[in-house]
C-alpha cells in the first residue's frame, strides 16, 4: 500500500510542477511581448524624430518606410499619408498620418501603430507644408 501512496504522490507532484513551468513559461512570454510594445512606442517617437514631417518642402499622400539604423535588428517602420481632401472638398488639407513599427520574422511578426490626423493648410505659395518660411 505504501508504495501505490508514493506512486501516486509522485504523479501527483509531476503534474502540478508541470503545470507551474508552464505558467513561469506564459509570464514570461507576456513579458517578453510587454518589452517589444514598450520599445515599438519607443520607436515610432524615433520615426518622428529622425524623419520629421516639418522638413518636407511639400506634404502629400503616399507612404515612406524604412529601417532602425543602430537600433533592434528586424525592426522597421512605415508611414502613410492619406489626403482626405482629394474626395472631399470641406476636408481640403486634412490628412491622415499612420505610423507603423514592425518587428519579428516570418509568421510571428507583430506590429504596434500610431494614427493622427494633421491638418496642413496651403501657404501663400499655395503649397502644403509645414515647413517655416524663412525670410
Amino acid at each position: 500500500m505504501t508504495l501505490v501512496e508514493v506512486l501516486l504522490a509522485v504523479v501527483i507532484l509531476g503534474i502540478a510542477l508541470g503545470g507551474l513551468v508552464e505558467a513561469a513559461s506564459r509570464a514570461l512570454a507576456v513579458v517578453r511581448q510587454a518589452r517589444n510594445y514598450e520599445l515599438a512606442r519607443r520607436m515610432l517617437g524615433r520615426v518622428d524624430a529622425e524623419n520629421p514631417l516639418r522638413l518636407l518642402d511639400e506634404i502629400q499622400a503616399g507612404q515612406t518606410s524604412g529601417g532602425f539604423e543602430g537600433g533592434p535588428s528586424g525592426w522597421s517602420w512605415t508611414r502613410t499619408l492619406e489626403d482626405f481632401g482629394e474626395a472631399d472638398e470641406q476636408k481640403e488639407g486634412l490628412f491622415l498620418l499612420t505610423t507603423r513599427v514592425f518587428w519579428g520574422t516570418g509568421e510571428r511578426k507583430s506590429m504596434e501603430e500610431a494614427v493622427q490626423y494633421l491638418y496642413v493648410p496651403e501657404n501663400r505659395d499655395g503649397v502644403r507644408t509645414l515647413k517655416p518660411k524663412v525670410l
